[in-house]
């Protein structure tokens, strides 16, 4: 797949979920009980199948594929789907307990590696290929998250206090972070992908 095809892609899914929740969160916003489940339930779940948009058009980049046919073969296959999903759920819960794990710019880089390891061994479990990153993969990692961190704060700080006042509602700044840092997922992704395609036979 062309890079400008996944660009466009991701901003569509992205730009689709983080108007979806924006939507809920407005029409929830006198409600504290619809807006928490809203917040902290459904709008993961979004995030989640956007995530989940993402990888599929970058990971047929491993195996040479022409489209993500293949990946979504290998979800339907033996109800993996929804075992992927529960797994980004309520891992991603379970890393909202930890302070510095709970971050976007942290969280979603692991939930998205995981998805792609996951998927990577379902498919190529007879392979006996490793899914850790390397040390040079993990530090271009790590060097990316800390640029998408600054660029994202610049970015999601200002445009978040615009739309709390246009909507009348409290805590957009998470829902626009976590847009772009889905958007800007597609690196980190491709950084992992290459990792794993250099193994491949």
């Amino acid at each position: 797949m062309s890079l400008p095809w996944i660009i466009v892609v991701t901003l569509a899914g992205v730009g689709a979920g983080t108007g979806l929740c924006l939507w809920l969160m407005w029409q929830a916003h006198e409600v504290e009980t619809s807006a928490w489940i809203f917040e902290h339930i459904l709008c993961p779940i979004v995030r989640i199948l956007v995530l989940l948009l993402i990888v599929s058009q970058i990971y047929p980049a491993i195996d040479g594929q022409d489209s993500s046919l293949e990946f979504w073969r290998v979800l339907s296959s033996q109800g993996q789907f929804n075992h992927l999903v529960n797994l980004l759920f309520f891992g991603g819960l379970a890393l909202s307990f930890i302070p510095l794990l709970s971050h976007p710019v942290i969280a979603l880089p692991l939930q998205s590696l995981f998805t792609v390891a996951l998927v990577f061994h379902w498919q190529h479990a007879a392979s006996g290929i490793s899914l850790l990153p390397s040390f040079a993969t993990v530090i271009k990692i790590l060097v990316y998250m800390t640029l998408a961190y600054f660029a994202t704060r610049e970015i999601s700080v200002p445009l978040s206090r615009w739309l709390d006042r246009r909507l009348a509602i409290d805590g957009s700044i998470r829902l626009l972070s976590d847009a772009i840092y889905l958007l800007l997922q597609i690196p980190v992704i491709l950084i992992y992908a290459g990792h794993l395609k250099q193994q491949l036979p």
